[in-house]
């Protein structure tokens, strides 16, 4: 095995030269949600399979599933990447070290662990992201908007990802409430690259909060087409562009959307698929609209995943058919699985206790009808419920929760 750099000065461990751009192209199409990801990864790993880098990023894809369900291959990558021992550069060490963390599920070091490969290498695009991620399912919006400021001044406009890093930061300004900038840099993004879904996403979410709907509307609509071979991400989108048309009372066009995209997509066994999907019908349910059948299709997927231990954000959001179904077994097992998730010394473990099971408990105490309890339950922790994760416009349903109850 040898070193070879990419384009922006990043060593890496291989034994073919090339397969340094071949990752590099696999880390472009993750930038863009591309649904090409894994198909080319793997067929990187079956010609260099012993590629630090290539290794560890598929631990990576695999836990950004938050599918408890994956342990075992993220495990297998783990220990093949740590049978490399010495043989890993510095940069790729601290790469181990952070995956180590993260499959520990220690995930406030395992962003410390990038934030400080960042400090050292500042053009690794792969940790930038993934520490974008990190920071946002902690509730971080200053976090996230200062992990791409760090980094932005050491990038050039002509570098690779650069636009890919433009909309990284507009999210991070949005969710920080800087509209007008946020807006600014997601454009330059899309004039970069007009298929930057993530981009056309942050720029979605400054129409939602500044209540532009028709433009919000209009966007997506103009971009579409720009998305034809990227992932289910996608369909967060989709949910957008429901949430405009909500925002404008046309709630007649959210079922349609909710019809035509997000209730197929639920059967991919995606978790935010399913977060779409439940927090729209309940959103619709809280101002009366008459959801008819939607939610006995969602609980085929919901109660086999109440139990989920990777992410509160998605637990919480899996519960809700369950609970709005009133399927009692279903609803124990996801408080039985709850308490145990509370009482293990993990990140999310922590978050649960202290966030995660109070708001399960509120969904719970709403599809039994009792919506003065569930008020009661989230007002005594709605300064705290962003531990949970998620942007400001997911979060807002446990608002209009704490607000409103449900129309069922």
């Amino acid at each position: 095995m040898h070193q070879a750099t990419d384009t922006l000065g990043n060593a890496y461990t291989v034994n073919d030269s090339n397969s340094v751009n071949r990752l590099v192209d696999i880390v472009t199409a993750y930038l863009g949600s591309r649904n090409t990801v894994m198909p080319l990864l793997d067929d990187l790993l079956r010609t260099d399979p012993t590629m630090p880098m290539a290794i560890c990023l598929r631990a990576y894809l695999l836990k950004l599933a938050s599918d408890p369900r994956l342990g075992g291959p993220i495990q297998r990558s783990l220990e093949s990447l740590e049978a490399l021992g010495d043989s890993l550069n510095p940069r790729e060490q601290l790469h181990l070290q952070a995956l180590r963390y993260w499959v520990a599920n220690q995930l406030q070091k395992t962003v410390n662990a990038l934030e400080s490969l960042l400090s050292i290498y500042p053009r690794d695009m792969l940790a930038l992201r993934l520490a974008h991620y990190l920071h946002f399912y902690a509730g971080s919006a200053k976090d996230m908007r200062a992990s791409v400021s760090r980094s932005l001044h050491t990038w050039d406009p002509n570098d690779p990802y650069y636009g890919y890093l433009l909309g990284m930061h507009s999210f991070g300004l949005e969710e920080s409430g800087d509209y007008e900038e946020a807006e600014a840099y997601g454009k330059q993004a899309i004039d970069n690259n007009p298929a930057d879904i993530w981009a056309a996403h942050a720029v979605t979410h400054v129409f939602q909060m500044q209540q532009r709907f028709n433009e919000g509307i209009e966007w997506i609509d103009s971009l579409v087409p720009q998305w034809e071979s990227t992932n289910n991400f996608i369909y967060h989108l989709h949910w957008h562009q429901a949430l405009c048309h909500i925002g404008l009372e046309d709630y007649e066009r959210a079922l349609s959307i909710y019809d035509n995209h997000l209730a197929k997509a639920v059967f991919d066994d995606f978790y935010l698929d399913t977060c779409n999907a439940a927090s729209l019908l309940w959103r619709l349910e809280i101002l009366g609209v008459d959801v008819a059948q939607r939610w006995q299709a969602l609980q085929t997927i919901s109660a086999a995943r109440v139990g989920d231990n990777e992410l509160i954000f998605s637990t919480l959001h899996y519960l809700m058919a369950p609970a709005r179904l009133k399927d009692q077994p279903a609803l124990d097992q996801a408080l039985s699985s709850l308490l145990t998730w509370s009482q293990s010394n993990t990140t999310q473990g922590d978050i649960c206790r202290e966030v995660g099971l109070p708001i399960a408990k509120a969904l719970i105490s709403i599809g039994k009808g009792d919506a003065h309890q569930a008020a009661t339950d989230l007002k005594a922790i709605q300064h705290k419920i962003y531990l949970i994760g998620g942007s400001h416009a997911q979060r807002d349903l446990f608002t209009q929760i704490q607000q409103f109850g449900a129309g069922f």
